[in-house]
């Protein structure tokens, strides 16, 4: 039997549409029956969701295959309604806790492996409680958390590519969480309040069923949809405690064979399921959880103000995203052309502009900005989802079945709290829903006023409006009026009005009997000052202040970890100040400071020793040869410029105040933006080019072509690239800032003068110096990492030095080939171009600073040695061998030939198709590899020892030897 929130029937439009309850049938799982099962599992599930954090990472091999696959039968039975339907999905949320538990702080791999095949057996026999009884035992022995140390802390997210947590721990002062008092428990109560009843007069239909909604629409939500979100999927673990490490490794691993391709097929039918089918909301509880966490607002204050902040599973967040991706283009359409935050590119910024193009115009009199109370937690949940349907049909099943029935908030130590109104944080759709929910207030507002005298513009809750002073207080009241009836409750108390100097005593008139603060001066909006340039100066300023503070305490981190902080500044930290640079005109004099705390305080923790040419050099992005390390005085008029010409059909649009627009204006405007970011790209291009230009002219001949050569492709690989431990893209203090210095010719202290050879101890001689087996290591380093890469291509009969077929009474034209029977290549592979094909590789790195190639662009030395190689080797080959040859040649630098650069091209081509990703994903994690191999033979040929060996230690019997309490004494 259908069920439904009342027996009325569907057509009346207050009801949301049925689904078909899951019936539950015999079913045993060891010794317990259907309903033991059920209720063991949602026991469970409550329990461990106030667990400590303990899961270790999941092991690759077949017990890591045997763990994915079980997982993937559960989310199938859940799929296709088997007969345990009702709770696969709990188990999947349990499974992860139960097995993966860390037995111990030092358990070693081995001991973890055998832990999951013996706890995957227990599991298949049923004997949950045994397993639980064992995790409760690992749990009571985890020590509390204590005073953490903020620098291990964020070197440690570093290394696992987590910036953003990183970043959190950069001052030292994260948010603790608040214990679950009930002082605690009944705030969080508050700002989760009760549903609230539908209003029929905040529907848009009662009157027409909603569009049909084909299921064909969702077919392209296939594995590699759920495999990307995964991969982007980023943030804290749910209930459950299984992370997104965990839940990416389960989803895109390739160490766990097809396991991974087959669940992340099942995931995608999952969520096309949940896309086109109504379906039972117990049995997706367990998804839908999070975990609420109660944080201390305003610490010291008398009295306790907290933020609630929610966590919701991995894999709903990584569904969530799909589908919000997939229906991006409805979710805009549907939101309408004033809400500025339903996924338009740069929305924000183009909101941020039309206020200030409205606000400084000659008729505007004031601004307000409205605060609304407890946003998204209070939107009127059925009267949204029933709007939903009309609205945005596509989004609207997959938002019921997330919505229909209150949600479960898992508080520290297992308690819960229910969601029964509004939005929960932790989840991707969220956002979206709230934006497209909105629409009718904002068209209700839109109707009320004069849009020539009251504009407009919503970002999520964020309301503003723009005009003369008695339309705005009209404005004003219609959103308190009918606000609270699509669940918007406006705080006039918390409200901003901005008003022009000569307009504040009408403004006092108008708007006194209301308590909305009222300011000449300015005020913050969505990240920006809006305001008199005063104000906008102190504003600018007072940031600017902050983080030089971040780059104090960066700079601190990097006496030790220079590479780590490097990244988080490139990646991270140096985007903070870019949004107020792209909304803010006339502001680059003000982040002088920032620009004197880069030069003189985190630059030298990089680069001990530069020059003021080469902070300009560093200034440039690393593919024109420079660290990315921005000069903020420099680019903010470049950003703000680029800003405005990005966001200008949006400015234009909004400007127009219209509630909807057709399909073709739609279609325009997305074209013009696509346009014009295309236009932006390439006066970005542009004027990084006039950059390095000017930096060129000053470079002498020798510096200018070495400073030439680190705008080639693959020079730069090694800096951009994330210190992800996982993949060995880490070099320790010594070996990055030597990295740096060589890639600069900079001076490295500690160094002779002379090398052991005699000859002058520079970097070019380094580079070719004989001495030590530096130049061979590098060229085999080089060799092994493509053999190795040809394997995992799925090439066959990979070899390392094949011996070459002997001569009898071939002869060659070219003098210069190697006739000798002893003769090799370094690397043999079949299957690299076509089938059975067998192609022999020679490799040669060649050290670009050299006599010999000095007076040569790299170009040209590149092709000079591929030369070489093919005469000294190609004509045997191809007469003799019957096979292909390819001269593999790179710069020390990295800079590829044409040889060299088709051949790990074709093997990305052969490693996508065999894994399943991305071509662009596998170049650059080839040249990523080969990247960092080169710069770490150059390390070690900068810092190698090159002397003679240490003469043999005497023998034990001459040496005076002496015992005293048990301490050996030489």
């Amino acid at each position: 039997r259908a069920v439904d929130t009342c027996t009325c029937p569907f057509c009346c439009g207050v009801c949301l549409p049925p689904y078909r309850p899951h019936t539950p049938v015999k079913l045993s799982w060891g010794k317990m029956s259907d309903g033991d099962i059920q209720a063991l599992l949602t026991s469970i599930h409550s329990e461990v969701a106030g667990w400590k954090p303990n899961l270790f990472r999941l092991p690759a091999g077949q017990v890591g295959k045997a763990f994915v696959t079980e997982a993937t039968r559960l989310v199938r039975e859940w799929n296709i309604a088997g007969t345990s339907e009702g709770f696969a999905l709990t188990a999947l949320h349990v499974m992860g806790p139960l097995l993966l538990q860390r037995p111990g702080r030092r358990s070693k791999s081995d001991e973890l492996r055998a832990a999951l095949e013996r706890r995957l057996d227990l599991w298949r026999k049923g004997e949950l409680e045994a397993l639980v009884s064992e995790c409760r035992v690992i749990q009571a022995r985890i020590p509390k958390n204590t005073a953490t140390n903020h620098q291990r802390g964020f070197v440690r997210m570093m290394l696992q590519g987590r910036v953003g947590a990183a970043l959190r721990l950069l001052n030292g002062t994260p948010s603790a969480a608040l214990d679950s008092t009930p002082e605690v428990i009944a705030l969080l109560k508050e700002k989760h309040p009760a549903a609230a009843e539908v209003s029929e007069e905040h529907l848009v239909s009662m009157t027409t069923l909603p569009p049909r909604v084909e299921p064909a629409t969702f077919e392209s939500l296939d594995a590699s949809s759920i495999t990307r979100s995964a991969a982007e999927t980023k943030g804290g673990a749910g209930p459950s405690g299984m992370s997104d490490h965990l839940w990416a490794r389960m989803l895109c691993s390739k160490n766990l064979g097809n396991a991974s391709e087959k669940l992340a097929h099942e995931v995608a039918l999952l969520t096309r399921r949940l896309c086109t089918s109504l379906v039972d909301p117990a049995s997706i509880s367990a998804l839908l959880s999070c975990k609420l966490i109660a944080l201390d607002k305003a610490p010291g204050a008398q009295q306790l103000k907290i933020r609630p902040i929610g966590v919701g599973e991995v894999l709903r967040r990584i569904v969530g995203r799909a589908v919000t991706q997939h229906l991006k283009g409805d979710i805009i359409s549907a939101a309408g052309p004033l809400q500025t935050a339903s996924g338009h590119q740069g929305g924000v910024e183009a909101a941020v502009h039309t206020m200030n193009n409205l606000f400084f115009h000659a008729d505007t009199q004031a601004a307000i900005l409205v605060d609304a109370r407890n946003a998204f937690n209070s939107l009127n949940r059925k009267t949204a989802l029933l709007n939903l349907r009309f609205l945005c049909p596509s989004l609207a099943v997959f938002a019921i079945n997330l919505y229909r029935t209150p949600v479960q908030m898992f508080l520290i130590g297992g308690s819960y709290i229910l969601s029964m109104e509004g939005t929960t944080q932790g989840c991707n759709p969220a956002m979206p829903i709230y934006c497209i929910c909105l629409r009718p207030m904002i068209d209700r507002l839109a109707n009320t006023v004069d849009p020539t005298e009251c504009q407009q513009i919503f970002y999520a809750d964020d309301g503003s409006a723009v005009g003369k002073l008695r339309a705005l207080r009209g404005w004003l009241d219609a959103l308190i009026s009918f606000g609270p009836g699509f669940g918007y409750f406006p705080e006039p108390a918390k409200s901003w009005l901005i008003v022009k100097e000569e307009h504040l005593d009408k403004a006092k008139e108008v708007f006194g009997d209301t308590a909305v603060n009222i300011t000449t001066e300015g005020h913050r909006y969505l990240g920006a000052p809006l305001g008199t340039d005063d104000f906008r100066d102190k504003f600018v300023s007072e940031a600017v202040q902050g983080w030089v503070s971040d780059i104090m305490a960066l700079s601190k981190i990097a006496e030790a970890e220079p590479q780590a902080c490097y990244s988080a500044f490139c990646v991270g930290l140096s985007k903070r100040w870019l949004f107020l640079m792209r909304t803010t005109p006339h502001i680059a004099s003000l982040f002088q400071p920032l620009e004197v705390a880069i030069r003189t305080v985190l630059l030298p923790s990089i680069a001990a020793h530069f020059s003021p040419l080469q902070r300009e050099m560093f200034a440039l992005p690393a593919r024109h040869g420079g660290l990315a390390i921005h000069d903020p005085t420099k680019i903010a008029d470049e950003e703000y410029k680029n800003s405005r010409l990005a966001t200008e059909p949006l400015i234009q649009l909004i400007s127009e105040q219209k509630t909807k627009i057709d399909c073709v204006r739609e279609l325009a405007v997305a074209e013009q933006l696509s346009s014009k970011k295309t236009e932006v790209l390439s006066n970005k291009r542009k004027w990084q080019v006039n950059q390095r230009s000017a930096v060129a002219a000053q470079l002498s001949p020798a510096q200018h072509r070495q400073f030439e050569e680190l705008c080639h492709r693959g020079t730069s690989t090694w800096l951009t690239s994330l210190p992800l431990q996982e993949h060995g893209f880490t070099l320790n203090k010594l070996e990055f800032r030597d990295a740096i210095a060589i890639r600069y010719d900079l001076p490295i202290e500690g160094l002779p003068r002379t090398c052991a050879c005699g000859k002058a101890n520079n970097l070019e001689h380094c580079l070719s110096c004989p001495r030590g087996g530096y130049v061979h290591l590098r060229h085999n380093q080089l060799r092994d990492l493509t053999a190795n890469l040809l394997e995992e291509a799925g090439c066959k009969d990979v070899t390392v030095e094949p011996r070459l077929l002997p001569l009898s009474t071939e002869t060659f034209h070219l003098r210069s080939t190697i006739t000798g029977d002893d003769a090799r290549l370094d690397v043999a592979a079949r299957g690299i171009w076509s089938p059975m094909e067998r192609t022999l590789l020679d490799f040669r790195v060649f050290n670009s600073l050299a006599p010999s190639n000095a007076t040569l662009s790299v170009t040209q030395a590149l092709d000079k040695h591929e030369q070489e190689k093919k005469r000294c080797y190609g004509e045997r080959v191809i007469q003799v061998e019957k096979c292909s040859f390819s001269p593999v040649v790179l710069s020390t630098s990295g800079v590829m030939g044409n040889e060299a650069d088709r051949l790990y091209k074709q093997i990305a081509r052969r490693l996508a198709t065999r894994t399943n990703q991305s071509y662009e994903d596998c170049i650059r994690y080839i040249r990523q590899r080969i990247s960092f191999s080169l710069i770490k033979t150059l390390v070690v040929s900068r810092r190698g020892f090159r002397g003679t060996r240490c003469e043999r230690v005497q023998k034990d019997s001459d040496l005076n030897i002496l015992y005293s309490n048990k301490t050996l004494i030489y």
